[in-house]
């Protein structure tokens, strides 16, 4: 399986993102997540505003997470994001949200990704400048 470059994002926890214990909330575990999608898209090379003007976006068809340990306020969260198993329109998004006080993995998620062109209700495949910039043209089986 071809597996992409990595790709870091940081995000502060936020008091208000925390349930009552001072955890960072469950469902904030995906927001963070999100975030670092999309900031690996962007620095892969295929901007919001790109994605916006050609009416194309990612869908998540499928999400599997394994929550491992606790993030608290007032620590950052690392976001890690690769992408493998791309096919036409199709990939997956592995990755991490790690407690950036001590490495700790905090949970590890899989996401099974499909770019959609709204405009004509169809799959958009990914281009050749895009797989570029994940680091894996040349790697993947066209």
């Amino acid at each position: 399986m071809q597996i992409s470059k990595s790709f870091f994002y940081e995000i502060p926890v936020l008091w208000s993102q925390c349930d009552p214990n001072g955890h960072l909330n469950v469902g904030n575990f995906q927001v963070f997540l999100h975030e670092g999608r999309m900031v690996a898209l962007e620095e892969a090379g295929l901007s919001f505003s790109q994605m916006k003007s050609e009416n194309i976006g990612p869908m998540i068809l499928r999400g599997e997470t394994d929550y491992k340990a606790e993030i608290r306020y007032p620590d950052t969260a690392l976001i890690e994001t690769q992408f493998g198993e791309i096919s036409g329109s199709r990939c997956k998004a592995f990755q991490k949200l790690i407690r950036k006080s001590d490495g700790k993995v905090s949970c590890e998620s899989i996401s099974h990704c499909i770019m959609f062109d709204f405009g004509k209700k169809r799959p958009w495949k990914y281009t050749d400048k895009f797989l570029e910039g994940l680091g894996i043209l040349g790697r993947l089986p066209r």
